[in-house]
């Protein structure tokens, strides 16, 4: 999204956000059994102050230099309706791929030696289908 994770994680991994620990250890599992690797990153709550802490605007589409990667997943978590009532209420769980790294051949990714990747394509069908 921002190329901002290919800083911190090169072109051999995909930055992985998520606000549910379960989903994000699905994921990641589903990942490395599918031969591709979704590093888990935090999701800060300073990177939510630079999305949110604007005086003109409800939600702002760029934090500050340092952290890209995780300003991009706050702002996309911005966007995430809540579930619940009152005390109960609670962001439905979501996850956040960044896989501006690798989604081109740039890799070791033995798959694919040049152009698209396709990476996460076997990720999310492990992932929805169990296989």
């Amino acid at each position: 999204m921002t190329g901002a994770c290919v800083v911190a994680l090169g072109h051999e991994a995909s930055g992985l956000w998520s606000n549910d620990e379960d989903l994000l250890e699905d994921l990641r599992k589903a990942a490395a059994d599918s031969g591709e690797l979704a590093w888990p990153m935090p999701l800060l709550p300073a990177f939510e102050k630079q999305m949110t802490g604007s005086k003109i605007a409800d939600v702002k589409n760029l934090g500050e230099r340092y952290g890209g990667s995780n300003s991009a997943a706050a702002f996309l978590k911005q966007f995430v309706p809540e579930k619940g009532d009152g005390d109960d209420k609670k962001q439905y769980p979501w996850a956040h791929l960044d896989i501006a790294g690798t989604a081109w051949g740039t890799t070791t990714n033995s798959t694919v030696s040049h152009g698209a990747t396709g990476v996460h394509v076997r990720t999310l069908v492990r992932l929805i289908t169990g296989k």
